[in-house]
């Protein structure tokens, strides 16, 4: 620290980033699944709104929210 602070504070900074979680690495893998060679041409947004939906299934809010309607 004393010989190279800037270094040291940028070591510091750039350890100290926790990892990412297995979730976004799920989703895109999920993904690539739900994309085949015959969908290839979707928006987007068609398939984040589509990954969104899975995920939600998945995890029972969107049966949470279906009951509440």
């Amino acid at each position: 620290r004393q010989r190279w602070p800037k270094l040291s504070r940028m070591a510091i900074n750039i350890l100290s980033i926790p990892p990412m979680s297995d979730e976004p690495e799920r989703v895109f893998s999920g993904a690539r699944r739900t994309v085949t060679w015959d969908r290839g041409r979707l928006e987007a947004e068609i398939i984040e709104m589509w990954e969104c939906l899975k995920h939600w299934k998945r995890s029972g809010i969107l049966d949470t929210f279906i009951e509440s309607v």
